[in-house]
């Protein structure tokens, strides 16, 4: 970036030096004096003896000015040049308009009887004007007759005639001095669009692109205006000018409105002027294409009506984006000035509005050449606020990254620290439930301690009763301990993840009865009388933990319910679920014991019999209910009895 507004600096340095160089070194003209006035030939026909007679010499209009412009006027214009005082040197006409097409200079000396004719323009091959280059120059001997010079001019564009008359010793530096001014200008605008196509192949940012499209389509059309196409390029095909140069113009706003919309952000920070620049740049395109069928002059209004619409709206744009904040933006708006000018200036010039001076000239010239500086400026300004916006984004970023670091950390040691916890709880519940295994089986193992020697004893003595209730006795042990270990099995196996849960298509009516006979026995030993009455067949469950799960819940019924009550066993369907009903008329819980009744370390209640209850069995029912898709739920008041309901989905 360094480098480039380096490159910048030094080249409009030397642009600006030498054009101090083409005013202060110049030698002091002598005195040279003339007048200018000027007749229109309406019958294009008119000859330079015809021009001579009295009548039309009478009607030849003054022209105040050194420059002439008449705007787009097809028809000839005579041009009468008189020197106040015979020049003491031979002189140069100089006429700096290249698009023009016949231009005819006639001169006479007091001693010759007819009239000389030099003829240049546009219509002929640059090599017939040995002086003009990208002007045209016309040498003029001392000696004329009157001190009198005709000029006739003729062109399809716009009828700008600058004349200028100098001794020849002064043209030569003059003419040397502007073709190294706009060399240097020409040479800058290469060097600088050249250079900024090399930092967009580095960075790939495309306003470089689009800055190096209008910076050559720019070039373009200032070289195709100063004759430097015809001259050096096409010298064959004069008609090609009255295209490219609008095409040029007309592809530099194309360029340009899209290094507006992208150096501004527009589609970011102003998405309507980022339409209206599309809208610019579809017009521009257009144009462009329409010149390859059309002329200039049946194109020229459009051209110029697109550049006064479109760079003061650079300006305008510029100018709101500074204001909501984009502080870059000043730099565009600032670069933008001097160029506008120099087109806006160019075109008025053409268009007849304004008269011919060297910064209506050379406007766009010296306009381009603080452009390139400037947006130099602006595209470096650009691009340093970018890498501080990378910069800052790259900071949140890393900070973003420490914050997630320390959070996920916090997470982790908090989840850390609940698995901690829910092992210690898990270990203690293990612990705890050792204890209660411990402790209930040692009470149906005490049972059938000396049950050897006591039915030994009863058998030599004949007690027959003592013998029955030793059986009864000996039978509820076995049926304890089986119904412990077979909890204690399921709770083991379901902590370690291995419960096998193969849901299917389950007969829960035939599953009840199953469980049902397998506690006939015992429910017929206390009078207990079981009512089943199933209406709901079928659920989609595990036939292993469902069967668990209605054992338990019958076994604590069997448990709690007097001598002589009843257990009903009943379903419900509803809203796709079936709802399975196990009610005793038992000893029934207080609140208390409802609110932790599936809590693994409360350990189980006294049965009517005495029987202990383990806790473990509920907290089984409860683990493969929900291991199912179901729930349960549970009703109870003291000496009234208890309802469990347990909810599965139907199959």
């Amino acid at each position: 970036m360094k480098y480039r507004l380096a490159i910048s600096l030094i080249g409009l340095c030397v642009f600006f030096a030498i054009s101090f160089h083409a005013n202060a070194q110049k030698p002091v003209p002598s005195k040279l004096e003339y007048s200018i006035h000027y007749f229109i030939d309406s019958t294009s026909s008119l000859s330079i003896d015809q021009i001579q007679e009295g009548g039309i010499q009478q009607i030849f209009n003054a022209n105040p000015l050194e420059t002439s412009n008449f705007g787009f006027d097809h028809r000839p214009y005579w041009f009468r040049i008189e020197l106040t005082h015979p020049p003491s040197e031979p002189l140069m006409l100089e006429i700096n308009q290249p698009s023009l097409d016949y231009i005819s200079v006639f001169t006479k000396s007091s001693k010759d009887s007819v009239w000389n004719e030099q003829k240049a323009g546009h219509a002929y091959s640059p090599k017939t004007n040995d002086y003009g280059g990208i002007v045209y120059a016309f040498p003029i001997n001392q000696d004329l007759e009157n001190q009198t010079i005709y000029l006739r001019v003729e062109t399809v564009v716009s009828m700008a005639v600058p004349v200028l008359i100098k001794p020849k010793s002064e043209y030569n530096t003059h003419q040397m001095l502007r073709m190294l001014l706009l060399g240097v200008f020409f040479g800058l605008m290469f060097i600088m669009a050249a250079y900024n196509f090399l930092l967009y192949l580095f960075l790939k940012d495309t306003s470089y692109l689009f800055y190096v499209g209008a910076t050559i389509m720019g070039l373009g059309t200032s070289l195709v205006l100063n004759g430097f196409g015809y001259y050096l390029v096409w010298p064959n095909n004069p008609a090609l000018d009255q295209h490219i140069y609008l095409t040029f113009g007309s592809l530099s706003i194309v360029f340009s409105s899209r290094f507006a919309a992208n150096f501004l952000n527009l589609k970011k920070f102003d998405p309507k002027m980022n339409i209206f620049l599309w809208v610019i740049c579809f017009a521009g395109l257009v144009l462009a294409i329409l010149t390859l069928f059309y002329t200039a002059t049946d194109l020229l209004l459009y051209g110029r009506l697109l550049v006064i619409i479109t760079f003061p709206s650079y300006i305008i744009i510029g100018l709101r984006n500074y204001f909501k904040g984009y502080t870059t933006a000043i730099y565009y708006v600032i670069a933008w000035i001097p160029y506008m000018l120099g087109i806006v200036l160019m075109t008025f010039r053409g268009a007849g509005l304004i008269g011919e001076h060297w910064v209506t000239a050379y406007g766009i010239e010296f306009g381009g050449a603080i452009e390139v500086v400037l947006l130099s400026f602006a595209l470096a300004a650009r691009i340093k606020g970018m890498r501080k916006e990378i910069a800052e984004k790259e900071l949140e970023k890393e900070q973003f990254k420490t914050r997630l670091l320390s959070e996920q950390r916090e997470v982790l040691e908090q989840k850390v620290e609940e698995r901690t916890q829910e092992l210690q709880a898990a270990n203690a519940t293990k612990d705890k439930f050792f204890s209660i295994i411990a402790h209930d089986l040692r009470s149906p193992m005490i049972a059938l301690q000396g049950v050897g020697q006591k039915l030994e004893y009863f058998i030599r003595k004949e007690k027959l009763e003592k013998l029955l209730e030793m059986g009864t006795k000996i039978d509820q042990s076995i049926d304890q301990l089986n119904h412990l270990l077979n909890n204690l099995l399921n709770w083991a196996t379901s902590q370690t993840g291995g419960v096998p849960h193969h849901p299917t298509r389950l007969d829960l009516h035939a599953l009840v009865k199953e469980n049902i006979e397998l506690y006939r026995s015992l429910a017929e030993s206390k009078g207990i009388n079981i009512v089943c009455e199933i209406s709901a067949k079928y659920v989609f469950a595990d036939v292993n933990t469902t069967s668990t799960i209605i054992r338990n819940l019958l076994s604590n019924s069997l448990k709690f319910t007097r001598d002589g009550g009843e257990i009903k066993i009943s379903t419900k369907q509803k809203d796709g679920l079936v709802e399975l009903e196990i009610e005793d008329q038992g000893m029934g819980m207080d609140k208390q014991t409802l609110a932790q009744l599936f809590n693994s370390n409360v350990q189980g209640q006294i049965g009517q019999r005495g029987e202990k209850g383990f806790g473990l069995g509920l907290k089984l029912c409860n683990e493969f209910v929900q291991m199912n898709g179901g729930h349960i739920a549970v009703k109870s008041k003291l000496n009234i009895g208890t309802k469990f309901t347990v909810t599965l989905p139907t199959a």
